[in-house]
């Protein structure tokens, strides 16, 4: 994905985002590509917050794919986490184009029964999206190292800030 492509995709994953948002009853969500950019996100009180997330949660992506390989398990449907107040979700949501990443965060006002149900409904939603059934490209190595060093960057000036 080219970053002159960023703002239409933002544009068309908004209204199916917040949708999951609304009826999975999540409090932070995001949707990321392979790289880590950000395509949406709720919930979030600081953008030093949502790169973290992000970069977090295409490194889990990434490893744990390998982590199923390794182990002949094949492909992993999705990471769940539980923690004493609040729980982590992370699936990947193919499209024609590439693999997304959607990683949320709730608490107990939901379920992990209900994300999962409304995340199934939102996978299919973004698949179906027409902006991915063009050939947007993918990041070729040299934007993915230019796009991973900008966020570093970001993240090590709102450090100083």
């Amino acid at each position: 994905m080219r970053s002159e492509e960023l703002p239409a995709i933002m544009g068309a994953v908004r209204e199916p985002m917040h949708g999951f948002v609304r009826e999975a009853r999540v409090r932070l969500a995001l949707l990321v590509n392979h790289s880590g950019q950000v395509l949406a996100q709720h919930g979030f009180a600081s953008s030093y917050e949502v790169v973290n997330v992000a970069s977090l949660a295409a490194a889990a992506h990434a490893s744990s794919r390998v982590l199923a390989e390794i182990s002949g398990a094949g492909r992993w449907t999705h990471l769940y986490h539980a923690g004493r107040e609040r729980q982590l979700f992370l699936a990947p949501v193919k499209t024609p184009v590439e693999e997304l990443i959607v990683v949320t965060i709730f608490d107990g006002g939901s379920t992990l029964g209900l994300v999962q149900f409304f995340f199934d409904r939102l996978a299919a939603d973004l698949a179906a999206l027409p902006i991915f059934g063009a050939d947007l490209g993918s990041t070729d190595q040299a934007s993915f190292e230019r796009d991973l060093e900008a966020g570093i960057q970001r993240v090590f000036e709102s450090d100083t800030d």
